[in-house]
């Protein structure tokens, strides 16, 4: 039996369960490094934090899951990715990850990772659109999510605040080229 929802070269995919609110998340959480441009991470978080994160994810709108590195010995969490907000009416849902463990950053695990999703939210949920939005001055990621495929769709002007700032939010998006307008 396949312990990993969705499979790739280098990463497995799997719902993460109470036991993965480990040590190990807990501290890519209260790195500032880590969630410098997540929505996250502003505040400590503890582990009944993170218990009641992964045991009250809405199944209906929401998949949320861990990405584990295949090619580790003990096949290492290494960072979470999710599907969120999925609306089954307009066919749209919003893309999250995060590589926590920064020895892994620069990669390619978390393009893999972006990459599977992409497909099973196509392939699978008929998904016709997912779009993301990302720190304007995050430009590792941008470039990473352009790998993948994702276009650029605008900026919401001073949108978000960091490190003192506010800096411009971009939206971006992919479509499933399968389904027709």
């Amino acid at each position: 039996m396949n312990k990993y929802f969705i499979t790739g070269k280098k990463v497995g995919l799997r719902e993460l369960n109470v036991n993965d609110a480990n040590e190990k998340y807990i501290s890519w959480m209260n790195d500032r490094e880590v969630t410098k441009f997540l929505d996250t991470g502003n505040f400590p978080t503890s582990q009944d934090d993170l218990t009641r994160y992964i045991t009250t994810i809405n199944k209906g709108t929401d998949i949320f899951l861990g990405i584990f590195d295949r090619l580790s010995q003990q096949e290492e969490h290494i960072g979470n990715i999710k599907l969120s907000n999925i609306n089954w009416i307009h066919r749209t849902a919003e893309l999250g990850i995060m590589i926590g463990d920064k020895s892994y950053w620069g990669k390619g695990y978390g393009s893999e990772a972006t990459s599977l999703l992409v497909d099973f939210g196509f392939r699978t949920l008929n998904i016709r659109k997912i779009y993301l939005g990302v720190f304007a001055n995050h430009k590792s990621a941008i470039k990473a999510y352009e790998k993948v495929g994702f276009n650029i769709d605008g900026n919401m002007k001073k949108h978000l605040y960091l490190d003192g700032n506010y800096v411009d939010k971009t939206w971006m998006s992919i479509f499933n080229n399968n389904i027709s307008n």
